[in-house]
């Protein structure tokens, strides 16, 4: 755990003391932090205190602190607050950081709420609230510089000193007299642009604006790719809808490897909130315990097939969890590779079959390792060389199935349109068990039909 996160831990055991004696919470105890520091420290407390400890929360920072909670942790507070008082905090919201709430406010408060920001704040919402939630045109930052084309460069930078340069800023964006997007240069082209020269002189044409279509991920791709603090996002009319920062797009990236990890780890539940009611957190879990049993029950059909062969070799039975783990241990490694060269963009249709290939020669290496290593174990603790060929020949089985398995179970899903990080774990496990238990008792089967034990 981080310092930040060890003192936010301990504000959160400070403010639980001082509720469990039944003092009330006051705005003094969010003195000096963040409206990232207060979200973290809402989600690290049970519901009720969580609520108590809200309302005392400066209504000033309550719209930016909303913004900072995760899903699940916003839409509890939002549904416990009366609807007057909500459209009070979020009178007080930027217009950007009202994107993010939108979708969880009901209909009639979101239409109010649009209602009380000027004209060129609604158009900018109501634009951004036409765009899907993964696309750019929904996340993006309205605070872009503009200038027309024709400016001297004298102007532009008087103009900029009256007005300020907005952090994240090294691209201006040129327009023509009716605001259509021309063309961009670079901050530092425009501040040495000679006096009367015109900005459009020096207009530079590598750097290209986004699509608000993009996905955040192809967006985070090309900001990152582009090498630029910003890039302007424009519309198929010209229209300058606003910017997408490096920093949004670090976000974007930093979110989709947490999700990834969590999905892999659990299954879906990397917006649960920790202190959850029964009945929204039994169906989630509920969901992936069934397919995980089904996947149990494919892999205890396969073991069946053999009983004849466990009830004759008692050692079967205790070196199968072996066989099982080895694949699913190298299977997951792969894995986790495979599905971050997805999220990075790193992995495509031109380098999956080099992939592949490469993580083949890894799991043969490590195969015959391992197998050789399993093998001599086996055969000093039950004392039988069949033994010995029968577990090493299943791990080098299991290792390969496993290695291909690995990449290909999380290429297939995504060309499916399915989440592979949500999903990928649970059939790979299928696939390292079922190849490695029909491996393993397969082989000893036929060892004992035609040799014997």
């Amino acid at each position: 755990m981080s310092t930040r996160e060890d003192t936010l831990q301990e504000h959160v055991e400070f403010w639980l003391e001082e509720l469990a004696e039944e003092r009330p919470a006051s705005r003094e105890w969010f003195e000096g932090l963040s409206e990232a520091d207060i979200a973290f420290a809402l989600e690290c407390m049970p519901f009720e205190q969580r609520l108590t400890v809200w309302q005392a929360v400066p209504p000033a920072l309550r719209g930016a602190v909303l913004v900072e909670l995760h899903d699940e942790h916003r839409r509890s507070l939002l549904k416990a607050a009366p609807p007057d008082a909500l459209l009070q905090w979020l009178g007080r919201t930027d217009p950007e950081d009202l994107l993010e709430l939108m979708d969880d406010l009901p209909g009639q408060l979101g239409r109010k709420v649009l209602r009380r920001l000027d004209q060129e704040e609604r158009e900018q919402l109501q634009a951004a609230l036409g765009y899907d939630d993964n696309q750019l045109g929904r996340w993006l930052s309205f605070n872009v510089i503009t200038a027309e084309a024709e400016t001297p460069g004298r102007l532009f930078r008087k103009a900029l000193r009256e007005t300020g340069l907005p952090e994240m800023t090294d691209v201006i964006v040129l327009v023509d007299e009716d605001g259509r997007y021309k063309g961009c240069l670079s901050l530092d082209a425009a501040m040495q642009t000679p006096t009367q020269a015109p900005l459009s002189r020096f207009i530079d044409p590598d750097i290209l604006p986004l699509n608000p279509a993009l996905s955040l991920h192809d967006g985070a791709q090309k900001v990152h790719s582009a090498d630029r603090a910003m890039l302007p996002v424009v519309d198929e009319n010209g229209t300058v809808l606003g910017r997408f920062t490096a920093r949004d797009a670090l976000d974007v990236i930093v979110e989709e490897q947490e999700k990834q990890m969590m999905q892999l780890s659990g299954g879906g539940l990397e917006e649960e909130d920790l202190f959850s009611p029964l009945r929204r957190a039994v169906p989630k879990r509920s969901v992936w315990l069934g397919i995980n049993l089904v996947t149990a029950l494919l892999a205890a059909w396969v073991i069946g097939l053999f009983e004849a062969a466990l009830s004759q070799w008692v050692a079967l039975a205790v070196m199968m969890p072996v066989v099982a783990s080895m694949g699913g241990i190298a299977g997951s490694q792969t894995l986790g590779l495979a599905i971050r060269g997805l999220a990075t963009g790193q992995l495509g249709a031109a380098n999956v079959t080099s992939l592949m290939r490469k993580e083949m020669l890894v799991g043969v290496v490590n195969a015959i390792v391992w197998a050789i290593v399993i093998g001599l174990v086996a055969s000093w603790w039950f004392g039988s060389a069949a033994l010995m060929w029968v577990i090493a020949f299943a791990i080098l089985v299991n290792l390969l199935a496993a290695a291909a398995a690995g990449v290909a179970i999380p290429w297939v899903l995504s060309r499916m349109k399915i989440d592979p990080a949500l999903a990928g774990s649970v059939v790979l496990t299928t696939v390292t068990d079922v190849v490695g238990f029909f491996a393993f008792l397969g082989t000893a089967s036929l060892v004992l039909k035609f040799v014997g034990a």
